[in-house]
């Protein structure tokens, strides 16, 4: 008696639902991992912009800007 091996392997329902899920989380790590990376992006560009205008306020504001 010999035993045939089958190549492809039939998934049950449940299955194939539990695969689409894990790929969904897989997913969405990478996308809240990015989401997270360009919120930092952004904070640290704030933060810079930020002190660029206090800078110019602070030089418009006591004269020292040439021409005034």
């Amino acid at each position: 008696m010999s035993i045939q091996l089958d190549f492809f392997r039939e998934f049950s329902e449940v299955e194939i639902l539990e695969e689409r899920v894990k790929a969904l989380e897989k997913s969405l790590d990478k996308q809240r991992k990015a989401l997270f990376a360009r919120n930092g992006e952004l904070a640290k560009a704030y933060i810079q912009l930020n002190e660029r205008l206090d800078i110019l306020e602070r030089n418009i504001c006591k004269g020292k800007y040439p021409g005034w």
